[in-house]
Formats: C-alpha cells, structure tokens, sequence
C-alpha cells in the first residue's frame, strides 16, 4: 500500500488565486481527474497540506466513492505577514488563532495544519526566514487542537524551528529541512513522525536545462543531499518516517511525485513495509 502523508491536492493542478474564475463544477471536474492520476499510479491514500482555496473538501467527498483514502485540514495556519498565505489563513495571536480554528472546526478538518517557519532560500543555502508563532503561541494552538480530538502537523524547519514544534507536540514534523541530532534524538523519544519530503530538491537538482527552475540546480543538490544524510540517519536511529512528496510544488507532479519520493526514500534505506506501517498510522491519527 503506498501513502502519500503530503500532497496539496490545490496546487500544480487547479491553482489557488481566489478569484481565478474557477467554478464549483471546475473544482469537482479537476479532483476527479486527481484521484484518477493517483489510483492510475498505484497510490491508495493521500494525506494534503491544505490550500486557500479549500478544496480538499470537494477532494474529500469525491474520494469516499473511489475508495482512495484522503484527509484533508482544509486550510492551514501561519502567522500574518509572514509564509503561508496561499496555503491558507493569517494568524495575528493566540486567541485570533483558537476563535479561527474553532470556526474551521466547524467545517469538519482532519487534522490542523500550522506553519511555524518559512521554506528554505533559494539564495542563501540554510536560511528559512522568520519565526512564526513563540513557543507559548505554538503550544497553545496544537493544545487546542488536541483537546477537539484532532492531531497537527507541523511545518517546521531549521533546527529551532523543528525543535519547537517538538517540544510544542506536534504529531508529525513536515519538511523538517537542517534537522540536527538533537532534533532526531528527539523525535526518537517522543515517537513523533518525520515526514521529510526530498522530491521537491530532488526533482529540482535534477531538472533539465530547459526548466525555469534551472538557476536553482546547485543549492537544491546541497538541500537534498544534507537532507538525504539526515533521513539516513534518522532510520537508523528508529525514528518514525513517513512518505510525503510534497506533491503540488514546482517539478513534484501529482501521482509521480509520489513515486519519486518513495524512491528517494528507499535509497536512503527505508523499506516499502516500514513506509506502509508509519504511513497507516499517520492516516489513523487524522481518521
């Protein structure tokens, strides 16, 4: 069985600019065309990482008579001004935060998905920008989650960043890019689960001459392989990995991006039967 625990079922697809024009019919058509790419694939559940637009909503329905598995947070979180803001809604403070996640709540998430950093620069190789919410703030948040019943994925990297949403309880750790030793000593004693996404680097360190995202070949191949160093290790160490591609971001397409990423990560020694285990259990965490 292949999971896919990070996908954004509204990006590389239908595009997330509210006012595009996109119709209710448009997004149904187009999710349909989604869970064909997947089942064409081999692919038996998928796990998103929310967009503005929300449509993993429509995803959802449409996936419970296909019998693809999809959970869905709907919209994520991130501080106002700061990275996230196509992904979905602003946060200003901690009661802004619990009084929009309780409306969200409402509408039936899986799961809450917060962004505590931004993504790794493309020009200065480590750097991941400002962070997002204080340790109080973050704390707060994933404690309200979890006392509604619902589990958070937290996107986080660097290792303070990564660090926190540990420390914060966090269910599972998306990207986790400059991950250091005492984050996977860590995540190795909380049980907390990785879920590393190298096919966005990958893809583009290896991307063709004629690609716009040509001028990013060289740090991209540093990100990857520090990050495939870390996997290595983490797997070693016991750590809980699981198979997300990111798929939806530049060069990660629907379906292969998934392949790729199971690729990625069996070269790093993780095996198929492993990645099935820890990917059912971050599938049950979000039922």
């Amino acid at each position: 069985m292949i999971i896919d625990c990070h996908i954004h079922c509204g990006l590389g697809n239908l595009g997330v600019v509210k006012g595009s024009g996109i119709t209710h019919d448009d997004s149904v058509a187009s999710m349909k065309r989604l869970v064909d790419i997947y089942q064409v694939k081999g692919i038996q559940a998928l796990r998103d990482g929310g967009d503005i637009s929300g449509v993993g909503i429509i995803l959802r329905d449409i996936s419970k008579d296909s019998g693809l598995i999809y959970r869905t947070p709907i919209r994520a979180f991130y501080k106002k001004n700061l990275y996230g803001d196509f992904l979905g809604e602003p946060l200003e403070n901690t009661k802004d935060g619990i009084r929009k996640m309780n409306v969200l709540i409402k509408e039936s998430p899986d799961f809450i998905k917060i962004i505590l950093t931004g993504i790794m620069s493309f020009t200065e190789f480590g750097i991941t920008g400002t962070m997002g919410f204080t340790k109080s703030q973050c704390t707060s948040l994933i404690d309200h989650a979890h006392q509604s019943g619902l589990s958070v994925m937290v996107h986080a990297n660097s290792p303070e960043g990564i660090m926190m949403a540990l420390t914060s309880g966090a269910d599972t750790i998306e990207h986790g890019y400059g991950v250091d030793d005492d984050c996977l000593y860590a995540m190795c004693e909380s049980g907390t689960v990785w879920v590393p996404t190298l096919a966005p680097f990958a893809n583009i360190a290896k991307c063709s001459d004629d690609s716009p995202m040509k001028k990013f070949r060289n740090i991209s191949k540093r990100y990857f392989r520090q990050h495939q160093e870390q996997v290595k290790k983490a797997n070693a160490m016991g750590v809980n990995i699981a198979l997300g591609s990111d798929s939806g971001a530049p060069l990660v397409p629907h379906g292969q991006g998934t392949l790729d990423e199971l690729e990625y990560l069996l070269d790093c020694g993780l095996t198929e039967e492993k990645l099935e285990s820890i990917g059912k259990r971050v599938i049950d965490f979000n039922s």
